[in-house]
């Protein structure tokens, strides 16, 4: 069906006005993580937040009070986890994916790379898409939290001490 009535289109435009400004409101209010590039945890939330949006806009069930108390609850559990990990280290590293090194110094790390499920292709292209064209002068490759990866130029990968807890225990892995 096209079309039913005009009261249904007025309640849902007006229903979706309510409902962004106060997503606005509640994201402004969670800070700047729930807005930063999203590991799986954040994508999950997102999702959950999109849902909980359409549902709220388009389903005649659902009060714009149900749906800010979903978005409020959500906004603040996301909110307990984030202080959560950054204070107590197993929690942290439970909820949140470390970076992983996967080129040191030219060589691919073949086991991080398996282990990650990435492809020589995949790192090459990185590496590319930073603007250079030998890997053998490629310091290091980390598959980031977020998913993106960080390409370091000029080897040797020790020199950095942004790689520092990411170099240990790699020599044996070599």
């Amino acid at each position: 069906m096209w079309f039913d009535k005009w009261s249904d289109v007025a309640q849902i435009a007006a229903t979706t006005l309510v409902i962004y400004v106060l997503l606005i409101i509640i994201l402004q209010v969670s800070g700047k993580r729930s807005l930063a590039k999203l590991n799986i945890f954040d994508l999950v939330v997102t999702v959950a937040l999109g849902s909980i949006l359409a549902s709220v806009m388009l389903t005649n069930s659902l009060s714009i009070a149900d749906g800010v108390t979903a978005f409020v609850v959500l906004a603040g559990l996301q909110w307990l986890v984030s202080f959560v990990s950054v204070r107590v280290g197993w929690f942290k590293r439970v909820i949140r994916s470390d970076a992983r090194l996967l080129l040191k110094d030219g060589k691919f790390l073949e086991q991080e790379m398996k282990a990650e499920r990435v492809t020589h292709g995949e790192i090459e292209a990185a590496i590319r898409k930073q603007g250079h064209g030998r890997i053998e002068q490629i310091a290091a490759v980390v598959l980031e939290t977020d998913g993106g990866f960080s390409v370091i130029e000029s080897p040797p990968a020790s020199q950095y001490s942004a790689l520092k807890d990411l170099l240990e225990g790699t020599d044996e892995k070599e």
